[in-house]
C-alpha cells in the first residue's frame, strides 16, 4: 500500500473516524491503476465521459480478473443498460481506443478479451508529435489572436484545428484572420464557424482579403 495512503489511515484510525479492521478491509480491496495520460490529455482522446467511465471499468477488470469481462456487471456497476454498454463499447472500437480480440482455450472454447493498449499507443504518439515539431511562427500567432478575440485558452483539438488549416488545407493566415474578424463580428466565437467561412470562400474560389472584399462590394452595389 501507498506509504501516503498508510498514513492517511491510522490518522483516521487514530482520531476515532475508522477502526483497524476499516484498514484491513481497504487494504483487501485492492487498488486500480490508470495512466495519467489518460487522466491528463482526456481533452485530446476524443471520448465521452461514459466511454471514459466504460474504459476504466474494462480496465479494473483486466487488472482485478482473469477471465473475460462480464458485460451484465460492467453495465450493472456503470449504471448503464446492457445494450447502452453495448453501443459505448463499439463506439470505444470505432475511435480506436481499444481492440477486440478472441482466444481459444484448450478445450477449443473461444472468448472476447479487449485490449486497452491503443488509447495510449494514440496519446503516446500525440505527445512525441507535438514534443518533436516546433510551432510554426505563423501558428503561433494565430493561436494568441484567437484567444484575445475568444477571451480564452485554446483547447489543443483548436490549436490542431488551426495546423491544419495551414498545413493541410494551406489556407493563408490572412485568410484565417479575415474569417476571425468575420465570427467575432457575428459573435460566433468559434472554429467551426470560422471553418465554415473558410469553406464558403474555397468554393466560391475567394483566396485573398482583396478578392474577399471586393465580392462583398459587388453584393452591396458599389
Amino acid at each position: 500500500m501507498d506509504n501516503v495512503v498508510k498514513t492517511l489511515f491510522v490518522s483516521l484510525c487514530f482520531e476515532g473516524s475508522y477502526t483497524v479492521s476499516d484498514l484491513d478491509a481497504f487494504m483487501a480491496a485492492g487498488s486500480t491503476s490508470v495512466s495519467n495520460l489518460i487522466l491528463e490529455h482526456f481533452n485530446q482522446t476524443g471520448l465521452t465521459i461514459n466511454e471514459l467511465v466504460v474504459y476504466l471499468y474494462l480496465s479494473y477488470w483486466q487488472q482485478n480478473h482473469q477471465e473475460a469481462p462480464d458485460l451484465a456487471t460492467i453495465a450493472n456497476l456503470t449504471q448503464l443498460s446492457q445494450a447502452d454498454l453495448f453501443a459505448v463499447i463499439n463506439n470505444l472500437i470505432q475511435k480506436k481506443a481499444i481492440q477486440l480480440t478472441s482466444t481459444v482455450n484448450h478445450a477449443g472454447q473461444t472468448s472476447d478479451h479487449y485490449d486497452l493498449s491503443p488509447l495510449l499507443i494514440q496519446l503516446l504518439g500525440t505527445q512525441t508529435a507535438e514534443a518533436s515539431q516546433p510551432e510554426p511562427a505563423q501558428g503561433s500567432s494565430l493561436f494568441s489572436m484567437v484567444e484575445v478575440e475568444f477571451g480564452r485558452p485554446l483547447s489543443p483539438i483548436e490549436q490542431q484545428t488551426i495546423r491544419a488549416w495551414l498545413e493541410e488545407d494551406h489556407y493563408a493566415p490572412e485568410m484565417i484572420q479575415l474569417a476571425l474578424r468575420e465570427a467575432v463580428l457575428n459573435q460566433a466565437y468559434s472554429l467551426r464557424y470560422m471553418d465554415r467561412v473558410l469553406i464558403n470562400w474555397e468554393k466560391r474560389h475567394l483566396t485573398t482579403p482583396q478578392q474577399v472584399q471586393a465580392d462583398k462590394d459587388r453584393q452591396n452595389g458599389l
